[in-house]
């Protein structure tokens, strides 16, 4: 016996420490506190960073290092990455967050390669009249303190919860409107910001030449070992609300979308719902995947994250351990404010798939009487012509249909597109549409495809495979045209679902068939979730919003 334990103790010591000792840290930062008239305050951050610090600690990271409001500074972050420098060893992963606003300045050495402008976080006390370098850090000086203090070795998934620029595509109904940008000067203002010189690092570097780096500026693709995840693209804007969980606080989206990506049960149930092959693991482009179609959907259409990462490390798996699903796909119905609502109980008695909400500041959906109009916390006129109960009860089934449905989309091998303006602008009727349905990855078997729009007014329509389609096989070619039409009444939202599975899904097909032309959207989110379970994380699941108007 104490052989044994010798020779398994010599094995294990002669193990790379990326198979024997690896594990996940993290330095989280959050900032909702700038003390200053130049930047409003955020609500958000604060809660993003007690669920990333739980996320972390159920990966089972035990060197957290954990930076809020006034403990945040230029030092603070150098240093923070310097201490941890030293104490990870190679194999490990690091998860280096922020949340909080994000700004946008003129670059100090506009090339063509970096453009006019400089992206930096301001940190509390900024000042853009008055600048202190310890309040604010430049995109560049996180990549620079990585590639100086931390092992080459060590992965780095960074994940940044602000806003870099923006605009927005649709214009915003104030009547509901409940997202805050991430931004602290908008893009009119940031031009005329100049930032101030800012200090070189101020410690020493892990290994004797990382020093001779700093005579360039550092890029993020400098970073051999560097995962990035963002949290919008430039011309978007990052958004902060209240989130579709009963009794949710205000968070970041990308932070909340990343939260469930490894809290929920995937399809085999054993691990994150990120994991969308299945296999275990989850990997760089499936994490990148998974949130960019959470974030489109939680944001209606407004906000796409963005990835980069290393070449080859597309497959390769994140983190050193992986938590065990702990939360259930269930949300609660939709809380609503009846504009004009007379004095009859009835009203919303009746209903069974949405509940009245207290205040404005509760409600998912405001449902205008005098205008029949419809309207969801996004902004946005979500249907039209909805005078009654009945009719209003059945937009409510077909937004807890996409609702339940939104956690289970999955686009790594198949993702539903419209055309010709995207997903995110607004179609005017008559205006033509074009459905595909487009492979994200060459090759792969045969796959059935079902496709159906929900209606602004919640009536079910059956779009693919109609008789003439035969079984509905989705080929290995790379775009799949389904469907040639135009903008028509109703007006306000449609979804168009397109679920892909090796086999025919007969029991959604029928239900289609039984629900096609009805508002019939109610068991339709559980049928699916049966069909991607039996798929065992070889389906795929894509929504797009189409927004509509007059």
């Amino acid at each position: 016996m104490r052989w044994r334990l010798l020779i398994a103790a010599l094995v294990l010591a002669l193990l790379p420490a990326s198979a024997a000792q690896a594990e996940t840290r993290a330095i989280l930062i959050g900032v909702s506190r700038y003390q200053s008239a130049a930047i409003p305050d955020l609500m958000g951050p604060a809660n993003d960073l007690s669920a990333m610090e739980s996320l972390a600690r159920s990966m089972q990271a035990s060197d957290v290092v954990s930076l809020r409001d006034g403990a945040v500074s230029r030092s603070s972050v150098e240093t923070a990455l310097h201490d941890m420098g030293l104490r990870a060893q190679p194999g490990d992963w690091l998860l280096f967050y922020f949340s909080g606003h994000g700004a946008q300045a003129l670059a100090q050495n506009p090339s063509e390669t970096d453009g006019e402008f400089d992206q930096f976080v301001p940190l509390p006390g900024f000042d853009p009249g008055a600048q202190d370098p310890e309040t604010f850090i430049i995109d560049k000086d996180f990549y620079a303190w990585m590639k100086r203090y931390l092992p080459p070795e060590v992965a780095i998934l960074m994940v940044v919860d602000s806003c870099h620029s923006g605009t927005m595509h649709r214009a915003i109904d104030p009547r509901s409107y409940a997202f805050t940008p991430r931004i602290a000067f908008r893009p009119g203002d940031a031009r005329a910001i100049t930032l101030t010189a800012r200090p070189g690092p101020r410690l020493g570097a892990l290994r004797g030449d990382a020093g001779e780096a700093q005579a360039g500026a550092i890029r993020r693709d400098d970073l051999p070992n560097l995962v990035y995840i963002g949290a919008s693209r430039d011309d978007q804007l990052a958004l902060e609300t209240e989130l579709p969980q009963e009794g949710a606080p205000q968070r970041g989206v990308l932070t909340y979308a990343l939260e469930q990506a490894f809290s929920l049960p995937g399809a085999n149930e054993a691990s994150p719902i990120a994991d969308l092959d299945g296999d275990g693991q989850v990997s760089v482009v499936e994490a990148g995947s998974y949130l960019n179609s959470q974030v489109r959907m939680l944001t209606a259409q407004r906000q796409e994250s963005t990835l980069f990462y290393p070449q080859g490390w597309a497959e390769r798996p994140l983190f050193s351990a992986l938590p065990a699903p702990r939360l259930a796909f269930d949300l609660p119905a939709p809380h609503v404010i009846i504009a004009g609502q007379p004095d009859d109980p009835a009203m919303a008695s009746s209903a069974t798939t949405w509940k009245l909400a207290k205040s404005s500041n509760d409600a998912d959906f405001l449902w205008v009487l005098s205008t029949r109009e419809v309207l969801r916390r996004s902004g946005d006129v979500v249907a039209t012509g909805i005078g009654s109960t009945l009719a209003f009860a059945g937009v409510m089934d077909k937004w807890q249909t996409v609702m339940s449905l939104r956690p289970l989309v999955s686009e790594l091998a198949m993702r539903l597109t419209v055309n010709p303006l995207g997903s995110d602008e607004l179609y005017a009727e008559g205006t033509p549409i074009s459905m595909l349905m487009e492979r994200t990855r060459r090759g792969g078997a045969a796959l059935h495809a079902t496709v159906f729009n929900l209606a602004s007014d919640g009536t079910v329509q059956l779009i693919y495979p109609l008789d003439a389609d035969g079984a509905g096989m989705l080929d290995s070619a790379m775009r799949q045209s389904l469907i040639d039409t135009q903008v028509v009444p109703p007006f306000g939202v449609d979804h168009v679902i397109a679920l892909a599975t090796p086999e025919p899904p007969e029991a959604l097909r029928a239900a289609l068939r039984n629900a096609d032309g009805q508002r019939a959207s109610a068991g339709l989110a559980g049928i699916i979730r049966a069909e991607l379970k039996r798929a065992r994380g070889k389906g795929s699941l894509s929504i797009v919003e189409l927004y509509t108007a007059p």
